[in-house]
């Protein structure tokens, strides 16, 4: 019985949205613009930067754009994943 609580401990508490990684929709900034740092770019229109307040910025092809809490610059498989585009290895 302490097993299946234990359990359940485990996988409601790695279950919450908390882990999840808080990434925002913003509309209306033009490709590079607010950045602390050059933009790394994977290919036309898709690429990445770290902005102000510990956040990067992501460019999708389709014209998207995303704010990712983080200060890290994210690999190209994880920035065409967010973007929705196939993966090439």
């Amino acid at each position: 019985m302490l097993r299946i609580a234990v359990v359940g401990a485990l996988v409601g508490g790695m279950s919450v949205s908390a882990f999840g990684q808080s990434i925002e929709e913003v509309k209306g900034i033009k490709y590079g613009v607010g950045c602390a740092a050059p933009v790394r770019t994977f290919s036309a229109r898709l690429g990445t930067c770290l902005v102000e307040a510990d956040k990067s910025r992501i460019w999708c092809p389709s014209g998207k754009i995303f704010d990712k809490a983080g200060k890290e610059l994210l690999s190209s498989y994880v920035i065409r994943a967010i973007c929705e585009l196939n993966q090439i290895l």
